[in-house]
């Protein structure tokens, strides 16, 4: 325990170098990566109210704490907070100094990217008897710390990052997903899913993506409005139910395309009407259109070959 403890800070100050390295001109920086910011206080500030977004946040120095309702929750290097949906907290820096400031990264997370990667690798959790409430604090791991450190290498490089940084966050994901608190991570992040009507629209729609949506149909499915269902479908996936669905399909496209399916067929068997259609949103999603997503592939392999 005490050699992992050593590892895992080593990471933690690798990643500390990276940043302290960068030219930040704002406490709250976007880095290159679209999710990915960076955040830092060169002093310990008075509580401030705002909204929480759908999120990872790792603390790599100083301390923090944050107040949610009535609930005081508190977390150091090493501890990493996700939250699944838009809630008013009052967050404080409690250790930061101009020679050691307090440093942050965070990256946005929708309930829907967590619930993707446990239905796409299989991963099966029963609740237990806690009380979930859509936060969590929990310990980093090294391969959550080296995924973390990834996306900062890439943001400092825009054109590799565009097409790597989504799938190191599915990385991040999937060790969260696997790790000794993935039970409480995968229930604080999907709490409103599990807990609503929507859960089996979001089920039905994950299950059947190939399918075509009726969203009236969806909404008797569970049992609301359509108005009520878009509201809260997107509340819990940050995404409509046609964008949703999109998505899935167009990550199982990716997942054909790389084991040898040609484009003309991957775009048909995921019901779209022609190949330019499925080209145009495939490269919308991942930064590259099919035919240069598997140019690159084949690049890289002839490359280490």
């Amino acid at each position: 325990m005490e050699n992992n403890q050593e590892n895992v800070q080593e990471v933690l100050n690798r990643i500390l170098n990276l940043i302290l390295k960068l030219s930040l001109r704002t406490n709250i920086y976007q880095t290159e990566i679209s999710f990915l910011q960076i955040l830092t206080e060169k002093s310990p500030t008075v509580g401030s109210k705002g909204p929480l977004k759908p999120s990872l946040c790792l603390i790599v120095q100083g301390k923090t704490h944050m107040q949610v309702g009535e609930n005081i929750i508190e977390y150091k290097p090493g501890n990493f907070l996700a939250t699944s949906v838009n809630m008013p907290v009052t967050g404080q820096v409690l250790e930061a100094s101009a020679a050691a400031p307090y440093v942050a990264v965070r990256i946005e997370l929708p309930p829907g990217e967590v619930a993707a990667v446990a239905t796409e690798a299989d991963l099966k959790f029963r609740p237990n008897s806690k009380q979930y409430h859509g936060i969590f604090v929990g310990k980093t791991t090294i391969e959550i710390l080296e995924g973390f450190e990834k996306l900062l290498k890439l943001s400092q490089n825009p054109k590799a990052a565009k097409y790597l940084a989504p799938s190191v966050k599915r990385e991040i994901i999937y060790w969260l997903l696997t790790g000794e608190e993935a039970t409480d991570f995968y229930f604080s992040m999907l709490w409103h899913q599990e807990a609503s009507q929507i859960s089996r629209v979001v089920d039905w729609v994950t299950q059947n993506f190939n399918s075509t949506i009726n969203i009236k149909e969806l909404a008797r499915l569970g049992n609301m409005s359509v108005s009520s269902l878009h509201y809260k479908f997107k509340e819990v996936t940050g995404k409509t139910p046609l964008q949703y669905q999109k998505q899935l399909r167009l990550q199982e496209a990716r997942r054909l395309l790389l084991d040898g399916a040609n484009v003309t067929e991957t775009a048909l068997q995921m019901g779209y009407q022609s190949a330019t259609q499925f080209s145009r949103e495939y490269k919308r999603l991942f930064g590259l259109s099919p035919v240069q997503y598997l140019r690159s592939r084949n690049d890289a392999h002839s490359s280490q070959t």
